[in-house]
């Protein structure tokens, strides 16, 4: 599947798409609406921006207009309508009304949509809240599907700053001609799916066609973020999964995580979580 600029076409006679999809969304790609992704059963991460974050069952996400994002569960896809994957909310200002935001009423929503620009993820109640009116909007008719997706936005948009996160960061400004968006969506997937083996900076060079040295420069310009510490980001990530999934030991979910040594993964998990892969595990078991 290539990745490019996604068309949604339906919200050219429609005010938002509400849909339960039975497949989660690898490919790099990015649309001038806004995306609203409920995760309801998967594992894994999900990149949004320069952002690396954790996916599994409840993740909220809200995703600005224009900002690439990607969705790599660890579990292959099933195309089960019976048990979706994710349940999706896609609008833009224009398909809602040019000038609704602009109303003494949902002016705060108005400023939240500004600040959408850099992404939110949600957690704790407010997070709870969304998740119940998403799932319940599968039976409604769509003008009351209208009515809850303005509920949605106002509880995100007064959600307390402890249930919500910002998520890209400020100076975070890719290039979105195809051809960029396919080289990254190409080395993103690659790594992704190469994790626990060695990736080298060259190997990724190569697969782009280009030189080490103008590869670093293109893959920090358009992720955010260097080669390196891309590769750990996501390494962290699939460890933490092992960590609170399984009873491997530290040193056996280390090497399959794709690193050398036990120090350089304490190390790295320290600098990227805040605590040890130890600290990790018991923080997670006491829940």
């Amino acid at each position: 599947m290539e990745a490019q600029l996604e068309i949604l076409s339906d919200l050219q006679t429609r005010s938002f798409i509400y849909k339960l999809d039975t497949n989660m969304w690898p490919v790099w790609h990015h649309h001038p609406e806004y995306d609203i992704l409920l995760t309801l059963k998967n594992t894994g991460h999900y990149i949004n921006g320069d952002y690396i974050g954790e996916l599994q069952p409840g993740t909220l996400i809200i995703t600005g207009p224009n900002l690439p994002h990607a969705l790599h569960p660890f579990e292959a896809n099933e195309n089960d309508p019976d048990r979706p994957a994710m349940a999706v909310l896609q609008f833009s200002r224009e398909s809602m009304g040019d000038k609704l935001f602009e109303r003494p009423e949902l002016m705060h929503i108005n400023k939240f949509l500004n600040d959408c620009s850099r992404s939110f993820e949600f957690f704790g109640k407010s997070r709870n809240k969304i998740h119940q009116i998403m799932l319940a909007m599968n039976e409604l008719n769509d003008f009351q599907c209208y009515t809850e997706l303005l509920k949605i936005l106002d509880l995100m948009s007064k959600a307390p700053r402890s249930e919500r996160k910002k998520l890209v960061s400020p100076l975070y400004s890719p290039s979105l001609n195809k051809e960029t968006v396919n080289k990254v969506d190409l080395i993103t997937r690659h790594i992704s799916n190469n994790l626990e083996k060695t990736i080298s900076l060259d190997d990724a060079a190569e697969i782009c066609m280009m030189s080490p040295k103008s590869f670093s420069r293109f893959f920090k310009r358009n992720t955010g973020k260097t080669f390196v510490n891309y590769v750990n980001e996501l390494r962290i990530a699939q460890a933490c999964r092992r960590l609170t999934e399984s009873k491997d030991s530290v040193s056996t979910i280390c090497y399959d995580s794709g690193f050398n040594t036990l120090s350089n993964f304490n190390r790295r998990f320290q600098e990227i979580k805040g605590m040890t892969p130890r600290e990790y595990r018991k923080q997670f078991n006491s829940k």
